[in-house]
């Protein structure tokens, strides 16, 4: 009968639970290896000409020739730029390069339309989701902004009330939060509003910030 100590046997079972410790945090890194890997799934451009071939060139060349006159043209164009169904020309270009054409659209429009000052507007304040956007610029917000308050339209104020009611608006204090929701709702009920505006209000007056007012009013 052996009695005599086998050297290797302790250094095999180190290794056996050194590898059956380990076996967990592998698997675990091959699940989460594979979650990041997940691409989303491929959207494909729509099959055959783009519908708004033709109706893109005749509103661009349009709002080029005459957009103080016919801002519509200009409106119109700009929309199919940032839509669904792109014209052919521009199926392949970066929706942020897409974004700064429509906003050379809408500049030749801004001196006589409201809606035209307010759409470039939505756009130069915008902020990305990592900072500010590459078409974004304040200074010319606040320019467009000043027209529209110029011309007591509607969709300026209701833009600035707006910025106040969202969770992140920091800047307002609550009582110029309750005054924003309550503005809204009066402009909302009183004022005859384009449907641009009119959806802006109803998002305000709809929002979590204006229930949370309306449920519990100032005593």
């Amino acid at each position: 009968m052996h009695t005599g100590k086998c050297p290797g046997r302790p250094l095999a079972v180190l290794m056996l639970a050194a590898t059956l410790a380990a076996l967990p945090a592998v698997a675990d890194t091959t699940i989460e290896r594979s979650t990041l890997s997940t691409t989303p799934a491929y959207n494909p451009p729509p099959a055959g000409p783009s519908v708004n071939n033709e109706k893109y060139r005749a509103l661009r060349e349009t709002c080029d020739k005459d957009g103080k006159a016919k801002p519509e043209a200009c409106l119109d164009a700009a929309a199919i730029l940032v839509g669904s169904d792109l014209p052919d020309e521009f199926r392949e270009i970066k929706e942020d390069q897409r974004i700064k054409i429509a906003l050379r659209l809408l500049e030749k429009a801004v001196d006589t339309s409201n809606l035209a000052r307010a759409k470039a507007f939505d756009y130069y304040d915008r902020i990305g989701f990592l900072g500010m956007s590459t078409y974004a610029d304040p200074y010319r917000a606040k320019e467009l902004m000043d027209m529209m308050n110029a011309a007591n339209y509607p969709g300026g104020a209701l833009r600035k009330i707006r910025s106040q009611t969202t969770i992140l608006s920091f800047g307002a204090s609550e009582a110029e939060k309750r005054a924003a929701c309550a503005e809204a709702k009066r402009m909302q009920k009183e004022l005859k509003l384009d449907a641009d505006s009119a959806k802006i209000a109803q998002d305000v007056v709809g929002s979590g910030i204006c229930q949370g007012y309306e449920a519990v009013p100032v005593k």
